[in-house]
């Protein structure tokens, strides 16, 4: 699993589902090249209103089938684009999110709050006070699951105020980096001559990467 945190790692990964994408629609007989990106905006604007709803409520779904949230993720560039899939994406993400929050809150937490001593209770307590930037943090340096980090926090004692608000920024630049990926591979699938597209998003995940090192390493300092 450490492994998975490389960027390296991550971009072999990317290419070889790059690979796959065109080594399969050679096989499926299948030529993109024939359909134009004005005729996939249309096929787009034909779902309306429902596209949107549909997309949402298979986001929150999603954990019931094991869908990757990554995954899932991206596919909101390749539908909409990289400014209304970021949209649509934050909208689904933040009710993903409040869902799984409040189904540990209220299931969940008065057995915990039962069991919690020691340095256990403190930390509990510390997540209370400290609510807002500890889900910042854990949004911006992602080191758990999307679904296992709002399941989790549901079981602590951060308010939901702190939870919400933080979220909804925290996940801001992960959720820009997968929707323009998404957006960039549609378009390189249309006309290679969009590559450098696909270039980019990978530039934008390392530089996320670099960053959330940064983050995670000022913030273990600090915690000396």
């Amino acid at each position: 699993m450490r492994a998975l945190k490389n960027p390296w790692v991550k971009i072999l990964l990317i290419i070889a589902v790059l690979l796959v994408l065109f080594l399969g629609s050679r096989f499926l007989n299948i030529d993109l090249s024939k359909v134009s990106e004005e005729e996939f905006k249309h096929w787009v604007e034909t779902l309306g209103g429902w596209g949107p709803v549909i997309y949402v409520l298979v986001y929150v779904l999603r954990p019931l089938i094991l869908f990757p949230a990554g995954v899932l993720s991206a596919s909101a560039g390749v539908i909409w684009g990289p400014l209304v899939g970021f949209l649509y994406l934050q909208i689904a993400a933040n009710i993903s999110s409040t869902v799984e929050f409040l189904f540990a809150r209220y299931l969940g937490r008065a057995v915990v709050e039962k069991h919690l001593k020691g340095k256990m209770h403190d930390l509990d307590e510390k997540i209370e006070k400290h609510g807002f930037l500890t889900v910042l943090l854990i949004r911006l340096i992602p080191n758990l699951p999307w679904d296992v980090q709002n399941l989790s926090l549901g079981l602590t004692k951060v308010s939901f105020k702190d939870y919400f608000i933080a979220t909804l920024i925290g996940i801001m630049p992960g959720s820009f980096a997968f929707v323009f990926f998404g957006s960039s591979l549609i378009k390189a699938l249309f006309d290679p001559r969009n590559l450098w597209m696909v270039a980019v998003g990978i530039l934008i995940f390392i530089v996320l990467y670099k960053l959330q090192r940064k983050i995670r390493s000022a913030t273990s300092k600090s915690n000396q």
